[in-house]
């Protein structure tokens, strides 16, 4: 439980890391709903992925882990995150701002993915007991 609780810490502040960026291309391109979020997913991955392998190998998981191997996961967590949020994007169920709705739905993404993630990690990348 420790390290879920850890690991929850860290990916929020990967959560929080992915919507400063997200919100930043957001605002840039102004452009927020659809398939372009694959392409800002992508970007965010970057800082994000980096981010949460040094504090889920310093402080989770307490153990070297293979970056090969936790970029693999986070990157198809990534892909299956950037899906749901390019889908989920497109219709705003609430009638809420664009600008909320994507936020929504970025977090609904990385809900998912998360508790997955988390999984593979453990059992695969950093194989704790």
């Amino acid at each position: 439980m420790k390290q879920f609780i850890l690991y929850a810490i860290i990916g929020a502040s990967n959560f929080l890391l992915d919507l400063i960026i997200l919100n930043t291309l957001w605002k840039i391109t102004g452009v927020y709903s659809g398939y372009i979020n694959f392409l800002f997913k992508g970007i965010s991955f970057l800082a994000y992925s980096a981010n949460g392998y040094y504090w889920n190998k310093k402080y989770t998981f307490k153990t070297e882990g293979s970056y090969i191997k936790f970029t693999s996961v986070i990157g198809a967590a990534a892909i299956v995150n950037a899906f749901i949020l390019s889908n989920l994007s497109f219709y705003n169920l609430l009638g809420i701002s664009q600008v909320l709705w994507s936020n929504i739905s970025a977090l609904t993404g990385s809900i998912i993915t998360g508790i997955a993630s988390f999984l593979i990690n453990k059992f695969i990348v950093f194989k704790c007991n």
